[in-house]
């Protein structure tokens, strides 16, 4: 597992929720749950290695809109 522990970088925390899954936002930052939940889904499909929600991650149609994703293979 990942470090538990946050990272600070350039105003906004980097935030670990699992091996696969992270964040980048500030305190501040309102992160609707449903954003959340998009990301550990995606974060299950075959091949993606990592998911990680942007300072502007909101829910989308089944996937997480403003994240960046990590996949191997095809």
């Amino acid at each position: 597992m990942t470090s538990l522990f946050t990272e600070w970088y350039m105003g906004n925390y980097i935030r670990p929720l699992s091996d696969a899954v992270f964040t980048i936002a500030s305190d501040d930052q309102w992160i609707e749950s449903l954003a959340i939940q998009q990301l550990h889904t995606t974060a299950n499909l075959p091949n993606m290695q990592r998911v990680v929600g942007m300072p502007d991650l909101h829910p989308g149609r089944g996937y997480p809109i403003g994240a960046a994703f990590f996949s191997v293979g095809r």
